[in-house]
């Protein structure tokens, strides 16, 4: 009897079961074959409803109400047959009941009733339980076992048994149909069934499949039944190229598809799983070669900005010392400015003391005059000296000038001299003269010394300006030397550019390299040498004897290369 429970198995690759490599697909079920419900690929969407027409509604109302009625009138009939057998004592042929005999049917009945609804609730619930399904199974038989026996012939035996088992057959299609419901809201997929006929004229191969599917949880009966086919296809070639002993003379690699079906793998996946695994390790060596060549470049990297940083630290210390310099010259050139006023004062006072002395000769002129008739020759000997303390005075003129207060005394002094001179004119010419001569002498000493001071100053000027000359040389080479260090910072500035640009299109290269696996790489070989002779000229045989490859991976390189031409437009589709 077909249960609720083994309409509603998940779908394969549910949690709950073990996945199987490479599931098939599973085609849909032919309801022409036994086979009510489709399976996950024919099955609609989840949480779809089933389309009626209006006539078959009808007849799902009037199969309904039908339904019904039959289960009531089994249930009814069940009811009063097994109460009234046990209503009655053993000695009567009942079962000794008494006054609890209804106890008997309504808790069978119940019993089949309250377990049913239990499993579909756990279905629903996604917990179900193996062992519930079967109590009401249980609670079936014994319905029936005790309908049986409450007939008095054979027929009326027959017909309670029939009547309590409608009600059982009424209440497992109820559970079957709310199963089914259940599963197609899941969205699951039905464990197909192998046809009975099937069963009747391949026992051994029914079997077969049928472990296959338990085993795998394949619930489309084409794909386990195409597996079976496979293995013994392959069984088949194996025999014939190795004879009746080929379990002991076939190789381990040629064995291995057989050996891997017990995993429930097929025989194209069995043969391509080492062409996976070598692909796989391809893949992981790919990626160390690929974070390798990241890690170089993100050294090369960290190299050039460490580069880059110190070479700004460099310029902006160039830039500081050319501030620097810059700055010193600024101060230079604001000396030399002061230097020049000073020298304009210095002319400016040189000026007034020329127009002073000048003065002050006139006067003396004028004084020595009233005197020539007296003392000529004294007056000789004062216009020569005169002459000669006024050339000296000419070339001293800068010490003149600097010092200005002092010419204000003298001029002072001068004028004192002037005035003890006319007021001693009168009583003593001689001791005038003597005085004049004397002041005179003071004078030309006072002059001489101020001469000395004035060469002493133009001496220090001098040296100033051969200083500042010095220093506007040494800062003018300075300058020089920064801008040839800031050249050579900015060449080595671009040629570590350049160099990181370099070792960036090399990474990219190494890069580009990597992504390419020797698996891809072999197959563009063959994809060649199919392009330049032909497919049927390079054939697994060939390939196996050019590059030393197994069957499986000969045959995969050659799938590889013929795909490869395909999406290149260089070989028909339908070519193999």
């Amino acid at each position: 009897m077909t249960t609720h429970t083994d309409l509603a198995r998940p779908a394969d690759g549910a949690p709950e079961h073990h996945s199987v490599p490479g599931p098939v697909p599973a085609p849909a079920a032919d309801a022409s074959d036994g086979h009510p419900f489709p399976s996950l690929d024919g099955a609609p969407p989840s949480g779809s409803s089933l389309s009626w027409s209006r006539g078959e509604k009808w007849l799902l109302r009037s199969g309904i109400a039908s339904g019904v009625g039959v289960g009531t009138l089994g249930l009814a009939s069940s009811y009063k047959a097994l109460e009234e057998k046990a209503a009655r004592t053993a000695a009567e042929g009942g079962w000794g009941w008494g006054e609890y005999a209804w106890m008997l049917p309504v808790g069978v009945d119940l019993g089949i009733l309250t377990f049913s609804i239990v499993n579909l609730l756990l279905v629903k619930a996604e917990k179900p339980l193996a062992w519930v399904k079967w109590v009401p199974r249980v609670l079936t038989v014994v319905t029936i076992v005790l309908n049986w026996n409450t007939g008095a012939t054979r027929e009326g035996k027959l017909g309670h048994a029939a009547l309590a088992a409608l009600w059982v057959v009424l209440s497992e299609i109820a559970a079957h149909l709310y199963a089914a419901h259940i599963g197609r809201l899941r969205n699951r997929r039905q464990m197909e069934r192998i046809r009975f006929s099937r069963w009747f004229y391949q026992p051994v191969s029914s079997a077969r499949v049928n472990r296959l599917m338990k085993s795998w949880e394949i619930t489309s009966y084409e794909a386990a039944l195409e597996r079976d086919r496979q293995l013994m296809v392959y069984r088949s070639g194996l025999r014939k190229e190795y004879g009746r002993l080929w379990r002991f003379k076939a190789s381990e690699e040629k064995l291995q598809p057989l050996r891997l079906a017990a995993y429930g793998m097929t025989v194209e996946q069995a043969l391509e799983e080492p062409d996976r695994q070598q692909d796989a390790q391809d893949l992981r060596e790919q990626k160390r070669d690929l974070q390798r060549a990241r890690a170089e470049l993100q050294k090369i990297e960290a190299e050039a900005r460490i580069k880059a940083a110190e070479l700004q630290a460099e310029a902006a210390k160039v830039r500081a010392q050319g501030d620097l310099a810059k700055a010193r010259a600024e101060a230079d050139a604001s000396a030399s400015v002061a230097v020049q006023q000073s020298e304009a004062d210095l002319q400016v006072r040189r000026a007034q003391a020329e127009a002073e002395a000048r003065r002050v000769k006139a006067e003396a002129e004028a004084k020595v005059r009233e005197l020539e008739a007296q003392e000529q020759t004294r007056q000789d000997e004062l216009i020569r000296q005169r002459e000669k303390d006024q050339l000296n005075w000419e070339s001293e003129r800068a010490e003149l000038l600097a010092r200005q207060k002092e010419d204000e005394h003298r001029r002072q002094l001068e004028a004192r001299r002037l005035e003890a001179e006319v007021e001693l004119k009168e009583s003593a010419e001689a001791a005038t003269a003597r005085r004049v001569k004397q002041e005179e002498d003071a004078r030309a000493a006072e002059l001489e010394k101020r001469a000395a001071e004035a060469r002493k100053a133009a001496a220090e000027a001098d040296r100033k300006a051969k200083e500042n000359q010095q220093k506007e040389l040494e800062a003018e080479s300075a300058i020089k030397a920064v801008e040839r260090k800031a050249a050579e910072d900015a060449a080595a500035t671009q040629a570590a550019r350049l160099k990181a640009a370099a070792d960036e299109l090399k990474a990219a290269e190494l890069e580009a390299e990597a992504r390419l696996t020797p698996a891809e790489r072999e197959a563009r070989q063959i994809a060649d040498m199919i392009r330049a002779e032909g497919v049927k000229a390079i054939t697994l045989s060939r390939i196996e004897e050019i590059f030393n490859f197994s069957q499986a991976t000969a045959s995969g390189r050659r799938k590889r290369a013929i795909q490869l031409l395909q999406e290149a437009g260089e070989l028909p589709s339908e070519v193999a």
